[in-house]
């Protein structure tokens, strides 16, 4: 289930941590306020996946797209699209996951059956989630205020309560904006294996005007399909 951690989710300049640690509810009813309007969003996005039985970080470059129609259906879509001989694109709707390889004209396809509401949850973390829903699912701790990318922010720490959601992640950091809508702009996912996945966005759109076929799966003629275990 590799799938959902691409699906969810290191540019770090001058960061500094602050020696107290403010109280976690005021940035949660922020999420709240922030998740009461939220729709869809569009960024930029750098994802750094470190390997740590090999200690090897790779870092690819692309576009996510994310869409919540009420609280039951997420649509996303994210584009990578550097280096050139790693692009690839993964979708997330409904129980399907895709991912296309251009390079080999191939997409897998994941049923992801009972393991959708996770999947679903990963994606949508901070973008349509609700501080309640998080202090609901995990502990939340504020590790300090911090300076990314020369804005101030808040670094969360998430410690899941589900057992189910600990067999793929085991702890989670969320950076939020000080100041102005609540939304996250670097994530952090750490798996029980000590890999981890960081996704830092940039160029961050909260409800831009999206066309209907903005999160569609676009495939060129003569695909291989493969269906892939779960």
């Amino acid at each position: 289930m590799k799938v959902l951690f691409f699906l969810a989710g290191t540019i770090v300049l001058g960061v500094s941590a602050s020696a107290s640690a403010p109280s976690a509810a005021p940035v949660l009813a922020r999420m709240d306020r922030a998740a009461e309007k939220f729709q869809s969003m569009s960024a930029k996005v750098t994802m750094v996946t470190h390997t740590d039985v090999i200690n090897e970080n790779t870092t690819e470059t692309g576009t996510v797209l994310i869409k919540k129609d009420g609280k039951s259906r997420v649509h996303a879509l994210i584009e990578f699209q550097e280096p050139p001989n790693a692009r690839r694109t993964l979708s997330l709707a409904g129980k399907t996951a895709q991912i296309y390889f251009p390079k080999i004209n191939t997409v897998q396809i994941y049923d992801l059956g009972k393991y959708r509401e996770v999947a679903e949850q990963f994606v949508t973390l901070g973008f349509g989630t609700s501080g309640r829903e998080l202090a609901e699912g995990y502990i939340v701790n504020v590790l300090g205020q911090e300076t990314l990318l020369g804005k101030p922010v808040l670094r969360l720490e998430l410690i899941p309560k589900s057992d189910e959601i600990k067999k793929f992640v085991n702890r989670l950091e969320l950076w939020i904006p000080e100041n102005g809508d609540a939304y996250p702009v670097q994530e952090k996912y750490y798996s029980p294996s000590n890999d981890y996945h960081l996704a830092t966005y940039s160029d961050l759109k909260i409800n831009p005007p999206l066309r209907g076929d903005a999160l569609k799966l676009r495939l060129a003629p003569g695909v291989k399909t493969e269906e892939m275990k779960k």
